[in-house]
């Protein structure tokens, strides 16, 4: 956190910020104790909206409460406009990924089909960035196999070409493959003109903008022409061609009311998770659907879902309608038209209908929302379903757990003789270890042996973490221990407010269970004790291992641990060599040389060590 001097409270520094708010648009950036941004937020007002965050507490909901309490700073940028602050607000978000904004499940660079109209003779490719060089982009596709199905029609019927070659300055002397099977026209080999394949070209934006019918009637023109020439071959190829587009045309679904170029975005909200749709409404028709998994921490409605899926669709949209219709209201809809204008470099205009077929139009995407947020929470239980074990099962009915415990966490205890005490963190999921999620701490503040201390302090060192980055805690935590680190775990996670978190404590010699109400014996052929035993074990054996690496270290530290350069290899040679430190320090250059593995600059920073010691 920012302090302009030591001596102020966290309480008077955010009251003499507060005052110096101005009166102008801006973004905000919340901090938490520990400097890292956890939310940016923008404002028409910075003095008014800023401040709204630390009155009336009574007013808030419980999670933006949670927010509010680990707001230890804040700071803000002003801006010329509202539509700047948009701006800058996603590319903060973007930045930083605060934990208590609404974000995307899944944050990933979707694919876009791009046609490189810059180069002589374009050519059609997937890429993943959008980048503003002169090339068309469609998409982002977030069904990558529609997007591949709607490239693999395009090449097909259109014979642009997806190579890489340079045109015209590289040339090859014969067509290749692509060419063979009907899929590229081989301008690289002069069997087509510029013109005639900037035509392909042309047709092939059109039909990807959604402009099926103007293709068709253009080609069935170019059928007629041919088959006046006499040219039948050529004839019917257009003809089948024609017969492929009407086909796909048939295939996409007009919209009742939509008659020219819209997008529909709706969402659909459950708890803290939502789904986003934006349906491209093209020629009035349903041209490509595009959905988003979004999820929230704070209880904030449906709009700030809406808000953030337009900020988080059409910052990468490679086409723009002149229309936007929505199913919710997310406020200031001028500045997201200001937004949007610049973005599309053309006016834009955001609705939401209140009555009519535009109204059944985006309640038409709203449905598609609710069925892809039905989607997003069936795969997640099925996935869930998926990594439970009969152990786990059996375990949620011995100990009355309110869930299946699909994810363990346990705490161990080491120290020798009340030296290098040391702890660990394992995880278990589904039955089996989850060693990215493994840690191992050194205690710092205790003294001698103390279980219970040393046990506090690594519990307030891991969820105080956890509690800052708005994670959870596993579905069971378990202490290897008895009554006393049991309570011990249970007024740390109390502190920082995981009151409702499953505890156990696991005694190794009874091998008796510590619960909050009691204890629990269970039989020495049970599942879920045999479970607790190998996740218990595995915590033990991982802190052992954690202190006889420190301990070794210490054994085996020399007075060449410090000299640049000199690792582990080069020490081992130089006491294998010597004997002792002392005759290394006696030395020569010449002695030193003798060694294997040494350069002259390792000769020179260990002469120049010894020297600075003696």
């Amino acid at each position: 956190m920012s302090r302009h001097g030591d001596a102020l409270p966290d309480d008077e520094i955010l009251r003499r910020k507060l005052r110096l708010l101005p009166e102008a648009p801006g973004v905000y950036l919340h901090k938490n104790r520990d400097g890292r941004v956890i939310y940016v937020g923008k404002a028409s007002r910075l003095s008014q909206r800023v401040r709204s965050y630390f009155q009336d507490p009574a007013g808030r909901d419980g999670k933006t409460g949670q927010l509010v309490s680990r707001i230890r700073d804040f700071d803000w940028i002003v801006t010329d406009s509202e539509a700047d602050a948009l701006v800058l607000e996603n590319q903060l978000i973007k930045e930083y990924r605060p934990p208590y904004n609404v974000r995307l499940k899944d944050d990933k660079q979707y694919p876009y089909i791009r046609v490189t109209l810059q180069e002589a003779y374009p050519r059609v490719e997937v890429v993943r960035h959008l980048a503003r060089d002169g090339s068309r982009c469609f998409g982002p596709y977030t069904d990558v196999g529609a997007m591949r199905e709607a490239l693999n029609f395009a090449c097909g019927a259109f014979m642009v070409r997806t190579c890489h070659l340079g045109l015209p300055e590289q040339t090859v002397d014969r067509p290749c493959l692509d060419y063979q099977i009907g899929r590229c026209s081989a301008p690289c080999v002069d069997y087509e003109t510029r013109e005639d394949y900037g035509k392909r070209v042309r047709r092939m934006i059109r039909f990807l903008e959604g402009g099926d019918a103007e293709v068709v009637a253009e080609l069935r023109a170019r059928m007629g022409e041919l088959a006046a020439a006499r040219n039948y071959e050529e004839a019917a190829r257009v003809r089948d061609l024609v017969g492929r587009l009407e086909r796909t045309v048939e295939r996409s679904r007009p919209v009742t009311g939509v008659t020219g170029d819209c997008d529909l975005c709706a969402v659909a909200r459950e708890g803290e998770d939502a789904a986003g749709v934006v349906l491209r409404v093209r020629g009035g028709r349903i041209l490509t659907a595009h959905h988003f998994h979004l999820t929230d921490r704070l209880d904030r409605g449906p709009e700030a879902f809406l808000g953030h899926l337009l900020r988080e669709y059409y910052a990468r949209a490679g086409d723009i309608p002149p229309e936007v219709l929505l199913s919710h209201d997310p406020g200031d809809l001028a500045v997201w038209e200001t937004w949007l204008r610049g973005l599309r470099c053309g006016a834009v205009r955001l609705r939401r209908p209140q009555r009519g077929q535009k109204r059944e139009a985006v309640e038409l995407a709203r449905t598609n929302a609710a069925f892809k947020l039905r989607e997003f929470t069936l795969r997640r239980t099925l996935k869930q379903a998926a990594k439970v074990t009969p152990a786990d099962i059996q375990l949620q009915e011995a100990l009355d757990l309110h869930t299946v415990p699909e994810t363990i966490e346990c705490f161990d205890i080491s120290n020798f003789q009340g030296r290098e005490t040391v702890a660990s963190l394992v995880t278990f999921r589904g039955g089996r270890p989850l060693k990215s999620r493994y840690r191992r701490f050194r205690i710092r503040t205790v003294e001698g042996v103390d279980d219970f201390a040393s046990m506090r302090e690594v519990l307030s060192r891991h969820y105080g973490k956890l509690s800052e980055r708005g994670e959870r805690p596993a579905d069971l935590v378990m202490v290897d221990g008895g009554a006393g680190q049991l309570s011990v775990a249970r007024e740390v996670l109390a502190t920082y407010g995981f009151h409702d978190a499953q505890l156990i404590g696991l005694a190794k010699r009874e091998e008796t269970i510590h619960r909050e109400g009691g204890t629990l014996s269970l039989g020495r052929r049970s599942e879920a004790l045999k479970l607790l035993q190998r996740v218990r074990d595995e915590a033990h054996r991982f802190a052992i291992t954690y202190h006889r690496l420190l301990r070794d270290r210490r054994t085996t530290a020399s007075e060449l641990d410090n000299i640049p350069g000199i690792g582990p290899t080069k020490k081992l040679a130089l006491l294998h060599h010597f004997g002792s430190v002392a005759r290394i320090r006696a030395a020569t250059a010449e002695q030193l040389a003798e060694v294997r593995g040494l350069t002259r600059h390792d000769l020179l920073a260990i002469r120049e060590y010894f020297a600075s010691r003696a």
